[in-house]
């Protein structure tokens, strides 16, 4: 054996081995995500047969899906690890037509399958909707991350599996973390300021001295206490967590895996599409957690359908703002102006916010005004903002693609 190859066989760094041991964590948990929820959807399976309870079998199976496309990101991230720890790195040359291709012939496929459930009986539905919701959510997000990729001969496995599963394993749940703190923190600010109401402190103690009438008359109650407020406080708070903290939160730490990588000091293109590939990796776990909790054996195809497509949307959201800050984190370390990084992450965040208002306002407008005609403007304002993010996405892949300082990792290494 020559110099060389023990050169080749022993490049290695932190990164691999950090990268190695997320992996093989959530790979096991993954795994035990699966026998848990596996084991509870059987019961749910044998206690709900011949009744009427149609959704949750469904929801078992794809509770059970969306662990294995986590298991399968994860194994993939430890195989090529190990690969590449190892000496024995392989490079994968890819056709982007035919890539392409397959992407589009899959969408169709869920789709038209979704359809089709619509004849069978209604249990053969309710469990087909929910199942097709995973490759749904997950079709869309490699297809946007190959787009992202394109034109690039090889496919770099171990970075794309690696930062998929340190967003699925470790960025994403972080931001659900933090989320869920500044949920309690404003639900206590606003308990608080409740309680400053003399009309809510005696709705209070009423209902405390008569437990009962919360069965009895529960739309008595809620009448009462929508009276007390007005419409700043009914929508101030949901507003400003959903169209505010929250899309500030995910983007200040969405990116994670692109700073981690400052040691291999990676250039503007490479950080752009580690940034594509984190915002891929938590609209992976937010779109597969979020379809979850919805009841879709309950819906139509129509309804099942935008709701696909909306997640869609949401998706795109996310890589792309994922791809801005990368860049700009790319930027950054070459030429250590603040300016244009934190510009970028305040264009992610503004961009996340207007998508979050109108899907907010979409959902909420309907309860406060009965017209159906101005019900409809946030979703016309949906869909323009969508296309400006396709139209914006497209032109900033091809503006990056044109770049030449194309190298990254040390000449041999398969990154």
């Amino acid at each position: 054996m020559s110099l060389g190859q023990q050169a080749k066989e022993k490049y290695y760094d932190r990164i691999d081995i950090a990268q190695l041991v997320v992996s093989i964590l959530v790979f096991f948990l993954s795994l035990l995500w699966i026998g848990l929820v596996g084991m509870a959807g059987f019961g749910q399976v044998i206690t709900n047969y011949g009744t009427t309870a149609l959704a949750e079998p469904g929801t078992a199976i794809n509770s059970v899906l969306t662990g294995l496309v986590f298991l399968v990101i994860a194994f993939v991230s430890i195989v090529t690890t190990i690969q590449k720890i190892t000496g024995h790195a392989r490079s994968i040359t890819q056709n982007d037509d035919r890539v392409m291709i397959w992407f589009i012939a899959g969408i169709l496929l869920v789709f038209g399958l979704a359809a089709l459930a619509g004849l069978a009986p209604a249990k053969v539905n309710a469990i087909a909707l929910t199942v097709l919701a995973v490759p749904g959510i997950v079709i869309p997000v490699f297809w946007l991350l190959r787009i992202g990729d394109r034109g690039q001969k090889t496919l770099n496995l171990k970075r794309d599996a690696g930062i998929l599963t340190f967003s699925i394993g470790i960025s994403t749940p972080f931001i659900t973390l933090v989320e869920l703190l500044v949920v309690i923190f404003l639900l206590i600010v606003f308990v608080a300021g409740l309680f400053n109401n003399p009309q809510f402190t005696e709705l209070f103690n009423s209902i405390m001295s008569n437990p009962g009438v919360l069965q009895n008359d529960p739309g008595r109650l809620f009448s009462e206490f929508k009276a007390m407020l007005n419409l700043q406080d009914l929508l101030g708070w949901p507003l400003l967590l959903f169209a505010g903290i929250v899309p500030l939160v995910e983007e200040l730490f969405k990116t994670l895996g692109v700073w981690l990588l400052q040691v291999r000091n990676p250039d503007p293109k490479e950080s752009f599409r580690v940034g594509l590939i984190s915002g891929g990796g938590f609209a992976l776990f937010e779109g597969l957690m979020s379809v979850r909790s919805i009841p879709l054996g309950e819906v139509v195809y129509t309804d099942w359908a935008g709701l696909i497509l909306g997640r869609f949307g949401g998706s795109l959201l996310h890589i792309l703002a994922g791809g801005i800050i990368g860049l700009a984190i790319g930027k950054f370390w070459k030429n250590r102006k603040f300016a244009p990084l934190l510009l970028s992450y305040l264009a992610a965040w503004l961009l996340h916010a207007a998508w979050n208002f109108l899907a907010f306002f979409g959902g909420v407008y309907p309860l406060i005004n009965q017209d159906q005609v101005q019900a409809v403007w946030p979703y016309i304002a949906l869909v323009l903002l969508f296309l400006g993010m396709v139209f914006v996405f497209l032109r900033l892949v091809r503006k990056v693609q044109s770049t030449n300082d194309l190298q990254v990792y040390p000449s041999g290494s398969e990154g």
